[in-house]
Order: C-alpha cells, then structure tokens, then sequence
C-alpha cells in the first residue's frame, strides 16, 4: 500500500508560511531516524548509546516498512525546500474484532516538528493527510501513542484516549 500516489501539495500555515508535502521514502531514511531522535530527546531519553541503538534498529525498520509498503509518510517542506518536519504511517496488523472490517490497522508515529517551525501548522498538515490517506483507502480508524506535547493537536482531529496497558517485563519477578 503506497501514499496513493500523492502529489506535492502547498498549504498555507497560520503563519503564511507555504509547506509542500511529499511522500517520503527510501531517499528519507537518515531524515525520518534524526527526528525519530529527536523526539526522544524531546521526550527526555538522553542517554546516546540507546538513542544511538534505536537508531539503527529503527533505521533497518524503516528501509524495511518502505521496501514492503507497511510503511509510509510525509515530509514538509517551505517552498525554499528548507526541513519543517515528518511524519509516518505504519500499516500494522491489527487482531480480527467486531466492527473492525479489516485486518490492517493505520499507525500515526514518529511526528516531528523542527524547533523553528513549531505551532505554525506543520504538524497540523502531517495529521491531516494523514487523516485523508486513512479514509481514501478505506480505513475507518487511525490510531496513535501521543506525548503529553502532542495531544491537544491530535484532540483538535478527533483523536480520544483508549486505555492500552503494559507490563514491564524487566521489573516483574515473574519473568
């Protein structure tokens, strides 16, 4: 499943800054794991050992996401062709339920903004395509983990809260 063939598009900002959005893909990798960086750090995981092993291994997922078409995404741009800031859709399996008519399940991850382009409708535009995409193929849901920075935007879409729970295994007795 490809973006659908999507061509570059310009949207104007609160701002009046022009964006275009082009699908990213293979030539994208190194872009999309410094933000995916960049967003832990944000998220205050600082420790560059990990943050270096995550890149690798994220790096090998998405080259791997784009070769099978699980993954795709977006890149916004100025019209100058200066970086504002990315986002992705992973096209994960999701478990047969009811009311739920296919097997696949549209994942918003790794949105990153850059620092200078921040509450200037990046972020918005990435949401919103992403959103279109979604139901343009068929999808009827889109789900997503969000930061505490993140979440009033996804709101503003319509995104609600689900109650997912985890365990981690490192810290039972039982493992």
């Amino acid at each position: 499943m490809g973006s659908g063939g999507m061509k570059r598009k310009r949207h104007a900002s609160k701002s009046r800054q022009r964006f275009i959005l082009r699908d990213a893909g293979a030539r994208d990798v190194d872009l999309l794991v410094r933000h995916r960086r960049e967003m832990w750090k944000d998220l205050g995981l600082r420790k560059k050992s990990v943050l270096d092993e995550a890149d690798r291994v994220y790096g090998k997922w998405v080259k791997s996401g784009f070769k099978n078409r699980s993954l795709l995404g977006w890149i916004a741009e100025t019209n100058e062709g200066v970086l504002a800031g990315s986002g992705c859709i992973w096209l994960r399996p999701a478990q047969p339920r009811p009311n739920l008519k296919v097997q696949i399940q549209p994942y918003l991850l790794s949105m990153y903004t850059e620092p200078s382009f921040r509450r200037k409708g990046v972020a918005s535009r990435v949401v919103k395509e992403a959103i279109k995409w979604c139901g343009r193929n068929g999808y009827s849901r889109l789900a997503l983990h969000a930061s505490r920075y993140g979440r009033g935007l996804y709101r503003k879409y319509g995104f609600t809260r689900s109650w997912e729970m985890r365990l981690r295994l490192e810290r039972t007795a039982l493992h």
